[in-house]
């Protein structure tokens, strides 16, 4: 499943952050797609699959103590729109 992460900190924690970032590995099974850092914020955007939870909880646990992190599960707009359909479909003829 796809998911969008939110990390945002304390400009006061940028040192740090920049520090554990720079010799920072995704473990297995966090397969990153794409990250974005906002430029005008303390706040990056990752963008990802997810084999399993403890690849979640690898990837986070270590980030807790500095950052606040918002989870997003996201889908495609169109297979979005597209499933919504199917399931309108199915209810309709319950």
């Amino acid at each position: 499943m796809r998911f969008m992460d939110i990390m945002t900190w304390d400009p006061k924690d940028n040192e740090e952050m920049e520090k554990r970032y720079l010799s920072w590995k995704y473990p297995n099974g966090y397969n990153v797609i794409s990250e974005w850092s906002d430029v005008s914020s303390c706040r990056v955007f990752i963008i990802y699959d997810l084999e399993n939870e403890e690849a979640y909880a690898r990837a986070t646990f270590p980030w807790r103590d500095i950052s606040k992190l918002e989870t997003i599960p996201i889908m495609e707009t169109k297979k979005a729109i597209e499933l919504g359909e199917k399931m309108m479909a199915e209810m309709a003829n319950v």
